[in-house]
């Protein structure tokens, strides 16, 4: 079992020993007497039916407890509103998967405004902390609660890419 570089998105490498991304699992917690690993997104994503085509959305990060909202309509202009499947529920994001066969770009604003910023999540991958893509310069910086709107995209419409690959 070697060490290897794997980049994840063009600000993101992540340290993969044999095999596995070291921060995709969470940190040891106690249980009595043995330690266990704290539920994360990949753990949480493989437990989902293969036939949920659903974006979940999580107030904790590593998809830790249940999910705060899902959606499997493909857009939502704002998760602030009472309309959709996500309501009421704007800026409340930590962790997601993307659990659907499409691309998803999520957004800072509502309206899949272009004057915040976004991101897009591939098929099948998740993000475990949303806020370690953040560079501390106004919304890009925040990307932990300040998810405000979401939709399927083309692939090559999508200004970046984040997030790891469920297996």
């Amino acid at each position: 079992m070697g060490t290897r570089w794997v980049l994840i998105s063009a600000a993101t490498a992540v340290l993969m020993v044999g095999g596995v991304s070291a921060t995709a699992m969470g940190p040891p917690v106690k249980t009595g007497t043995e330690t266990a690993r704290e539920k994360d997104c990949r753990a949480t994503a493989n437990s989902l039916p293969s036939s949920n085509n659903h974006i979940y959305l999580y107030t904790e990060e590593n998809c830790d407890k249940a999910h705060g909202a899902k959606d499997d309509s493909g857009e939502d202009r704002d998760h602030g509103d009472a309309e959709g499947q996500i309501q009421k529920w704007d800026n409340k994001a930590e962790s997601l998967i993307n659990h659907s066969d499409a691309t998803v770009e999520f957004y800072t604003r509502p309206g899949w405004s272009d004057k915040g910023d976004r991101f897009c999540v591939r098929p099948g991958h998740y993000v475990t902390k949303l806020k370690m893509y953040g560079d501390g310069k106004d919304e890009a910086g925040n990307w932990n609660n300040s998810i405000s709107s979401h939709r399927e995209v083309k692939p090559d419409k999508c200004k970046r890419f984040f997030g790891w690959l469920v297996k």
